[in-house]
């Protein structure tokens, strides 16, 4: 009889036990990373783009309350925007002002609320951005740089013909005055 108590009792115990470790696994309902809704982003189309970009516009446009969660959710998803390639709105000196911007802020309150991973996501987007914009830079100063070897090489040319249309007038104004010494 005690055995059989020991054994109901070591049962509901092992239950008990079971059951609450299951409770604590229960994947939590939260809502998606900006990392998950980057990757998201980059599935649509130009036109769902297009039209997810109206309705974070708008959305932050009808927030009458700036500064809290939902606020800042809608800068950070439209800064997502500003930032992908395929976006209509891509602009790498927008996405990194946003960005910037965003971190400036007297009291931080975009970032405040994300997880460890979201700002690791939006450290490594800072970092990509800048490397996007060093390169940019780096290729426009090769442009120019190029653009002004052009030029100059063009000036040399310029002034080579000058100097052979002179070279020429001269040879031409020799063969006259030549031709006046011989009757």
């Amino acid at each position: 009889m005690i055995y059989l108590l020991h054994a109901r009792w070591l049962l509901l115990t092992t239950a008990l036990l079971f059951l609450s470790g299951c409770q604590l696994t229960l994947p939590s309902e939260s809502k998606p990373s900006y990392g998950e809704y980057y990757l998201t982003l980059q599935q649509l189309s130009s036109q769902q783009l297009a039209d997810e970009v109206a309705k974070q516009q708008a959305a932050i446009a009808l927030d009458k309350a700036p500064n809290t969660a939902l606020y800042y959710q809608g800068q950070l998803k439209l800064l997502l925007l500003y930032s992908l390639p395929r976006s209509p709105v891509y602009n790498s000196f927008s996405a990194k002002t946003w960005l910037n911007n965003l971190q400036n802020s007297s009291d931080n309150g975009a970032f405040a609320d994300i997880s460890p991973s979201d700002q690791a996501f939006f450290s490594l987007l800072r970092d990509q951005l800048n490397q996007r914009i060093l390169m940019r830079n780096r290729l426009l100063a090769e442009q120019q740089k190029q653009q002004q070897a052009a030029l100059n090489q063009q000036q040399q040319l310029i002034e080579q013909v000058t100097l052979l249309q002179q070279i020429i007038k001269q040879l031409q104004n020799i063969e006259q005055a030549i031709d006046k010494r011989i009757p």
